[in-house]
């Protein structure tokens, strides 16, 4: 029986286009700092967006705290003005007095009572709602 051997023939390497070679690395080298640059850009992007939401929440709760602190004095001195007349008509300061006292405990009960409903839910929609404002809504706005 014959055997046929086989001749063995080294595998030779396809050599391909020299200027093939070299595309591939740049273009490999390229897309790979295209995509740095774009996370580079979406970071900063994200930075600034994030600056800005955190500076609309300032600005909203520094404007409401002025607000706030006007209130107060209008109130102090609306307060005050009320206890003056209430103490001519019950001809006693102290009586006047002290029935703004009760005018303001009765609203402080009922703010108690009801502090979530009025002032939390009303903060954090306030909160979230400069949070989530699209640019294109400030836009329209103004």
């Amino acid at each position: 029986m014959l055997l046929r051997m086989k001749t063995w023939k080294p595998n030779r390497i396809r050599l391909q286009n020299p200027e093939a070679m070299n595309e591939k690395p740049t273009v490999i080298n390229e897309l790979r700092q295209l995509i740095t640059e774009y996370f580079d850009a979406r970071l900063k992007l994200i930075k600034l967006e994030t600056f800005e939401k955190i500076a609309k929440v300032t600005a909203v709760l520094f404007s409401s705290l002025v607000v706030a602190l006007l209130g107060f004095f209008l109130l102090f001195f609306l307060s005050m003005s009320l206890g003056f007349y209430l103490g001519k008509v019950f001809d006693s300061l102290t009586l006047g007095f002290l029935a703004v006292t009760g005018l303001y405990l009765l609203l402080f009960v009922v703010v108690l009572l009801m502090k979530k409903d009025l002032m939390e839910k009303f903060l954090i929609e306030r909160i979230i709602g400069e949070l989530t404002k699209n640019e294109g809504d400030d836009e329209h706005a103004g």
